[in-house]
């Protein structure tokens, strides 16, 4: 009997958490307008390639993508997403650095992050976003995470990592 509790929890478990997953998605994108009365934005889905959207020293031993499984065809197929301008560290649409994976947001001004979409759109960047189902049982999916693109000195920082590495 408990051998059969046990069988039955784990296959719950397993199931709650493939189901959680397949609610969150990553997708390469492009930020094409910012609704401030509405706090939505607008993207197109693109494709990218990880490995020159992340750069990582060769000696680097993170081997996993940050980018998980494609997005459903639901998904993917959805144009207008909420974000959050202001909250917690946990609730806010993060804004966070390519290489190092800092969180640039002040989280308690309302303007910064409709700012930073402005630069975003116009300079027709690619971004990843990070779309998952907000809080609530029926809460709509938003864009909770983006990742900026690679910058110089991100490049530069990685070159000079190489370069020490090979020194040693």
């Amino acid at each position: 009997m408990r051998l059969g509790f046990l069988v039955f929890a784990i296959l719950a478990l397993a199931l709650g958490s493939t189901q959680a997953e397949a609610a969150s998605c990553s997708s390469f994108a492009v930020i094409k307008s910012y609704d401030a009365a509405a706090k939505t934005v607008e993207i197109s889905h693109e494709k990218g390639k990880l490995g020159k959207f992340f750069p990582r020293p060769e000696g680097d031993t993170q081997s996993g993508s940050r980018i998980a499984k494609g997005c459903k065809s639901k998904v993917k197929k959805t144009t207008s997403f909420p974000v959050k301008p202001t909250g917690g560290r946990m609730t806010v649409t993060q804004v966070r650095s390519n290489f190092e994976g800092d969180m640039l947001n002040d989280t308690e001004d309302p303007a910064w992050l409709p700012a930073e979409l402005e630069k975003l759109i116009a300079s027709e960047a690619m971004v990843v976003v990070v779309i998952r189902p907000g809080m609530g049982k029926n809460a709509p999916l938003g864009i909770t995470t983006i990742y900026l693109p690679v910058t110089e000195e991100e490049l530069a920082e990685i070159q000079r990592q190489e370069e020490e590495g090979e020194d040693l």
